[in-house]
């Protein structure tokens, strides 16, 4: 036995002509949450966010993300994130980051660092970087560096060595 299929006729909706010029208002929150952050220029403000990349510059005021990624500049201000590359010069004050990698240079006022690479760090008053790695680099008055650009290489290359040798001596011990 077939079944005849009945055709309905499908409704569109009407368009109104002022509907274009009326807007619900904006809503904005007082904390940002996000997962992923993505755009040419990227501003976040009092926000979290887990990854942020940008074509061109991005600029974090009160907030943190646990990695950024900017084609171009980075301004951080009274915030913090994990891992920090900068295409350009990257900026941070009243901040901090697990390690800030900058093909330009690098400026750290009342912020810290735990490795800061580029090619210009410049450690402002109440700035700390840990391993600094850079052919110049300025501690101004009051800031601090543990690790120079010497000490670093010295350093990471003693844990190379070390490492070397426990390789070595187990693949010796299998003989």
């Amino acid at each position: 036995m077939a079944t005849k299929l009945k055709e309905t006729p499908v409704e569109e909706p009407a368009i109104d002509a002022q509907a274009d010029d009326i807007q619900a208002p904006a809503r904005r929150s007082l904390i940002t949450f996000a997962g992923l952050v993505r755009g040419v220029d990227v501003e976040l403000r009092n926000g979290a966010a887990g990854i942020i990349v940008a074509a061109d510059d991005v600029h974090v005021d009160r907030g943190g993300a646990r990695s950024i990624v900017a084609g171009g500049g980075l301004q951080l201000q009274r915030g913090g994130a994990g891992l920090i590359v900068a295409g350009g010069d990257a900026h941070v004050a009243q901040g901090g980051a697990q390690a800030i990698i900058s093909a330009g240079s690098i400026s750290m006022e009342s912020a810290g660092s735990g490795f800061a690479i580029g090619r210009r760090i410049r450690i402002g008053p109440r700035g700390l970087a840990i391993f600094a790695i850079a052919p110049r680099l300025d501690v101004h008055e009051g800031g601090r560096v543990i690790f120079g650009r010497l000490a670093s290489f010295a350093l990471l290359g003693g844990i190379a060595g070390a490492i070397g040798l426990v390789v070595l001596r187990l693949r010796r011990r299998g003989r």
